[in-house]
Order: C-alpha cells, then sequence, then structure tokens
C-alpha cells in the first residue's frame, strides 16, 4: 500500500479547514494510506478522524513554564500519531538549526511517534546523495535500534518544493534505494522512503512507482487537486 502524505503548512483559515475536513472525510481510498498534517491550529478538529493525523512542528520537552510551546505528550493525548521532522521550511524561513532538528527527532522517536524525517539537497546538483548522507549520518547518529521501527524518510530536494521544478525519474530512485540500503546496513531494518518536491498529476505516477509514496504540499489544499492526483496511482 502506498503512502500520500498531506502537508498543509499554514494554508487554511478555520472556515476554509472545516470545509475541506468535510470534503476529505468523503474520500475513498482502499489502496492509499492517508497521512494528514494540518495547521497545528487545527489538529484537535481531527482527534476523531479515520485518517492518520500528524505535527508538523512541537516543542522537544516536555510540558512545563514553556510560553508559547506545544509539547508532544498534549498532541499525542488528542491523537496524534505522525510527527514531521527537519522539512527545511522551519531551517531557512524560522532559521532553526540541525541540532534543534535533531532533539525532535530523539523525542518522537523515543515517545514512539511515527516519525517522518525530512532530507534534500539545497540546490540542484548532479550529486545530490553526497548531501544527503551528510544530513542523514548527523541525523541518525546515536540512534537506538529499538526506536528505528517508527522511522520513515521523506527526500524533498529543497530547490524543488513550491518551484514547480521536479527532481528527475532516475535521481529520485537512486536516492531511494541509498536511503534505504544506508539504514538497512546501519540498523538492519527496512524504512519506507518517500519523495516530495513539486509533484502533479502528470509525474505522479512515475514517482510512486518508484517510492513508498508522496509527499503533497500546497496541492494538499485542494480536494480537486488531490482527486486528480490519485486518480493517476494504480
Amino acid at each position: 500500500m502506498k503512502t500520500v502524505i498531506l502537508n498543509q503548512k499554514s494554508y487554511f483559515n478555520y472556515d476554509e479547514m472545516v470545509n475541506f475536513k468535510k470534503n476529505f472525510e468523503k474520500l475513498k481510498y482502499d489502496n492509499i494510506n492517508f497521512v494528514i498534517f494540518p495547521p497545528v491550529l487545527y489538529l484537535t478538529m481531527f482527534k476523531d478522524s479515520k485518517y492518520n493525523v500528524g505535527t508538523q512542528n512541537f516543542y522537544s520537552y516536555a510540558k512545563g513554564s514553556f510560553t508559547g510551546e506545544i509539547n508532544l505528550e498534549s498532541l499525542k493525548n488528542i491523537g496524534i500519531k505522525y510527527t514531521l521532522i527537519n522539512h527545511f521550511e522551519r531551517r531557512k524561513i524560522i532559521g532553526e538549526n540541525y541540532s534543534i532538528q535533531k532533539e525532535r527527532l530523539f523525542k518522537s522517536l523515543n515517545s514512539k511517534c511515527n516519525t517522518i524525517l525530512c532530507l534534500g539537497e539545497p540546490v540542484k546538483t548532479s550529486r545530490p546523495w553526497s548531501y544527503i548522507k551528510k544530513e542523514i549520518t548527523y541525523m541518525l547518529r546515536s540512534i537506538e535500534s529499538d526506536n528505528i521501527k517508527y522511522l520513515s524518510i521523506a527526500y524533498e530536494p529543497n530547490w524543488a518544493v513550491g518551484s514547480g521544478d521536479v527532481q528527475n525519474n532516475s535521481k529520485i530512485e537512486k536516492i531511494v534505494l541509498k536511503i534505504k540500503k544506508f539504514v538497512k546496513n546501519k540498523y538492519d531494518f527496512d524504512i519506507p522512503v518517500y519523495y516530495g518536491g513539486s509533484i502533479t498529476s502528470d509525474n505522479v505516477s512515475d514517482i510512486i512507482n518508484i517510492t513508498d509514496g508522496i509527499v503533497l504540499g500546497k496541492a494538499s489544499t485542494s480536494i480537486d487537486n488531490i482527486k486528480e492526483i490519485l486518480g493517476k496511482i494504480k
């Protein structure tokens, strides 16, 4: 079964979210594992959803005197089962560094959350693996073997996210296989690897065949776009 991840970022206001949720829950695709990451403000709307729900962000420490932060324990209490870690927008726009992302990765895995770790080169290059290998080596250093079963990875070239410029299929396939091999060699465990970055109905059928699933950004905010893309997945 393929996974379709909907990263809705901060696109919706309240009325738009209500309308989307109503239509989204009417979708019936038995061959798709949906994971939706709504804006954090609306996570409680999905408490009893039939789909898997995740948080785009959380604070790395337990509940306490941390003004303005949302801890993972509270999110799990309302049914959140997935987290999204190391998305490049958190680093580029919010200014977070890899150290902060790694703290979140440890917290999520130790909390037994299904953790989607984003990796990707910042600029287009003929050798993306050389960059991604450094990322994954740093992020997975000291991760306990018992926790690796909660990990999956999203390969998202930073330059492709929201640009309309998608990575070519040959490189996607190579990177996906290299990531899988890296984790297999390190932990003797097979993890899912997804692709994200300017996915459309025109390219999704080829991409889904060489990955375990896809990550949709802005396209995930339109029911019509979702239906069109899913219609190309066999």
